[in-house]
Parts: structure tokens; C-alpha cells; sequence
């Protein structure tokens, strides 16, 4: 028995039987990623063991030799290949190091598995209880697992469904934005209103020549120039898809056509005018990777709300929380949340259920 345990035991302390080894090369963080399986030499056969561990003896008590040290027990290719592959939740591919380092790592809990059966550790009621936690850990990371392996290659069928339903996402827009600051950052003790009077004014006459088709940074050079602003100005070409935070901002930019801007608007940072560079979208091979992933992702959180959804927990808070003060009403009815606390409800024994706590003495 305790044998069989060892793999479950290894199972959750992997990380420091590998010491964190860094993948050999670098891999998709997509769902849609196979996992990468170890590539042994090709000389090597399935069958041929990679591993022949001396003094300790095969599981099962049949055959067992009388002296320890007479004991064998070998992994062949197949099965280490299949131990690694059943870890290997980070989707990495091990080098020859870290599976040595792996494999030093399990003959390591195996000798140990085997003490503890010898010392009765697995007749321990608290061994048990562990196992019983151990055993619900690795099917939850299995069916996680599981999940990633079934949504992560999506039919092309579903591809081209997604891609039909969400076509705006698919959209790559590239704009550029011209920041005039309402505060000189260096003069801020200025007038109130006197600097971002004139600056607003400048905005203005530079939006009609931005709107003409100057170039943008030459403009907000200029603009800088024109208040003394002695700052670097910020760049004018802004990330491929960028969030504008004002959502009238970003509705005008919308809006626009390549080429167009839109009116001064007035922001916390500054008067901004949004000038659209372009707008294309993207074929759907060209997002194919971006839709694999969104689908893999909203089917996997679908399943697990699925599976999670139904279950209700209620907490005793005067077990949890004992610092808790009583209420007067100790009772919370569903549906409703103590301050403070998330999704639990107070449950006391029926004896007191109905009562008001009595005063201390």
C-alpha cells in the first residue's frame, strides 16, 4: 500500500524534488499547448529500464527476498515517462539534468514510503486523513487537467463561430494622442485657472492643424514649446488597442475614420485629441491563437462554475470568528452577508438559535 502512496506523496512536493528547474525552451501559455513529453535517446526502448533502484524491494509482498539488500526494483522508459508526464502540470519540457534530479527525488520518497510500512506510519489515523486530502488535491489538479485537454483545441467549426460572434474584438487600432497638461508641473503655484486658460486655448488651434494633417509629435513639441513647459512631452504613438480611462474619449475614437481626430477633450491628465492612424481586423488565422485561447479559457471557467456553482457552505462564526461580538439577532438569513465577510452565513446551535446571548457577568 504504502508504495502506491509514494507516487501520490510526490505528487504534491514536486516542486522541491525539482528544485524549481527552468524549462529548456519556451513554451505557449496557451490552453491549446500540448504537454511536452521528455525526449529520452532514441536508443533507448520503451521496455529498457532507466532506472534500477538496488535494496529496495518491488511493491507487493509476493516474492519478496528474505534480505533487503537482495531487493530490485526498475523503472523502464515507459513507466519513468509516464510518472513525468503525470507531474508535469507547468507544461515544460524536462532536460536530462532535472530528470535525474526527478528521479533521485522519487527513489528518495520510495525508500521512505517503504520505512514508514515497515514503522506501521500507514495504520496512523492521521495518515489517513492525509491521503483523503491528498487523494481530493490530485483529482481536482486532474480534472483541471482534464478540462485543458478537452477545450484545448477547439473545432475550426468553433473557431469560426467565435470569431463571426466577436469580430470587434478582433480589431487593430493604432492611434496617436497629443496630451497638452492643464497644470504646469513646475510652475504650480501659478494662478489658478490662468495656465490651463491658455492651455486650453492652444489645445484648440492645434486640433484644427492636427485635424488638417500635421504631424502629431511636431505639434505637441510646439504646443510644449509655446506654454515654456519644461517637460519632456509624452510620446505620441500610443500601444496597439490602448484603453482610453475617459469612456466619452474613447466613444469619439471609435468613431473616427483613419486620418480623423477627435474634439479637445478634457481629461484628468490634460486636454488630449486622439488622432486614429488605422483600423484593420484581423483574419481569423491571423487570431486564431487569440480565439483558442478565449475558448479554451470561457469553456474551462464555464465547466468549473459548472461544478462549483451548486455548492453552499455555511460557517459557524462563532467558531471561525470567535472575536466576532454577538448580534442581537444572531441569525443571518440567506441571501444576505454580515459586513465584512463574504458569502458565509452565521450558523448556531439550534439551542441558541433563537435566543439573545446573556449578558457577561
Amino acid at each position: 500500500m504504502m508504495r502506491s502512496v509514494a507516487l501520490t506523496c510526490l505528487l504534491s512536493a514536486t516542486s522541491l524534488l525539482l528544485a524549481q528547474p527552468k524549462p529548456s525552451s519556451p513554451q505557449p501559455s496557451t490552453a491549446s499547448a500540448t504537454r511536452p513529453m521528455p525526449v529520452p535517446p532514441t536508443t533507448v526502448a520503451a521496455d529498457a529500464p532507466v532506472v534500477t533502484v538496488h535494496g529496495l524491494c518491488p511493491a507487493g509482498p509476493s516474492g519478496t527476498p528474505a534480505k533487503k539488500e537482495d531487493c530490485t526494483t526498475v523503472l523502464t522508459r515507459s513507466q519513468f515517462e509516464s510518472f513525468i508526464a503525470s507531474i508535469n502540470v507547468t507544461n515544460q519540457t524536462y532536460t536530462p539534468a532535472a530528470q535525474r534530479n526527478l528521479a533521485s527525488g522519487y527513489i528518495n520518497v520510495m525508500a521512505l514510503a517503504e520505512a514508514a510500512e515497515e514503522a506501521g506510519v500507514d495504520k496512523d489515523p492521521r495518515f489517513q486523513e492525509i491521503m483523503k486530502v491528498a487523494r481530493n488535491r490530485s483529482l481536482a489538479d486532474a480534472y483541471h487537467r482534464y478540462l485543458q485537454e478537452k477545450y484545448g483545441n477547439p473545432s475550426q467549426q468553433e473557431i469560426e463561430q467565435y470569431y463571426k460572434d466577436n469580430l470587434a474584438r478582433f480589431d487593430q487600432v493604432k492611434i496617436e494622442r497629443i496630451l497638452i497638461p492643464r497644470v504646469n508641473p513646475k510652475r504650480p503655484q501659478d494662478r489658478p485657472g490662468e495656465f490651463e486658460k491658455r492651455a486650453r486655448q492652444v489645445a484648440d488651434a492645434i486640433r484644427e492643424r492636427a485635424a488638417h494633417g500635421e504631424d502629431i509629435s511636431a505639434l505637441q513639441a510646439e504646443a510644449y514649446k509655446e506654454l515654456a513647459l519644461q517637460t519632456m512631452p509624452p510620446q505620441t504613438d500610443l500601444p496597439p488597442n490602448y484603453k482610453i480611462a475617459q469612456t466619452g474619449a474613447q466613444q469619439d475614437v471609435n468613431a473616427l475614420k483613419p486620418g480623423e481626430v477627435t474634439k479637445v477633450e478634457v481629461e484628468l491628465s490634460g486636454f488630449t485629441i486622439y488622432k486614429l492612424k488605422s483600423r484593420n481586423t484581423l483574419t481569423v488565422d491571423q487570431a486564431r491563437n487569440q480565439i483558442v485561447k478565449e475558448l479554451s479559457e470561457k469553456n474551462i471557467d464555464h465547466a468549473l462554475k459548472a461544478a462549483t456553482g451548486g455548492i453552499k457552505a455555511d460557517f459557524n462564526e462563532e467558531f471561525f470568528n470567535p472575536k466576532m461580538p454577538f448580534m442581537a439577532n444572531p441569525r443571518v438569513l440567506p441571501g444576505s452577508v454580515p459586513t465584512g465577510h463574504t458569502g458565509t452565513q452565521m450558523v448556531l446551535p439550534p439551542s441558541q438559535s433563537s435566543q439573545t446571548p446573556a449578558a457577561p457577568k
